[in-house]
């Protein structure tokens, strides 16, 4: 943290984190602003990656609080309740909370995001799967 209470994060400095199953999909993670990492609160930011291939999961995944999504590179679909929208680099979504979704990637190159919560951590983020529970 800087004397002004600025913080810097790098990617390269995250821990990778992994979804890999069927209900869930495959996407990894790196989670750059959680109160239970860093010195920061308020808001929990983190770059998301669906690579090339990644297999369609059958249904997205919910939680209470709402999420932004600003795509980086790549090309796919950001599935809301079972309606797609193709989406690439440049483009935003605001997702509702407790909205069903999920991105895919359609592409040939990893598809790539920042993602926003306005939560303090990440471990405050309950996810759920339907079908799961």
């Amino acid at each position: 943290m800087t004397e002004n209470g600025a913080v810097f994060r790098r990617a390269s400095d995250c821990e990778t984190e992994s979804w890999r199953d069927e209900v869930t999909g495959h996407v990894d993670w790196w989670t750059l602003f959680s109160a239970d990492r860093t010195p920061t609160c308020g808001l929990t930011v983190g770059i998301a990656e669906v690579p090339v291939g990644a297999p369609r999961p059958p249904r997205g995944h919910t939680h209470e609080q709402q999420e932004v999504y600003f795509f980086l590179s790549g090309s796919g679909e950001v599935v809301l309740n079972g309606e797609s929208t193709a989406v690439t680099a440049g483009d935003a979504v605001f997702i509702p909370g407790n909205m069903e979704h999920m991105s895919v990637n359609t592409g040939n190159e990893p598809l790539r995001l920042l993602y926003f919560f306005p939560a303090d951590s990440f471990a405050d983020i309950e996810y759920k799967f339907p079908g799961r529970e």
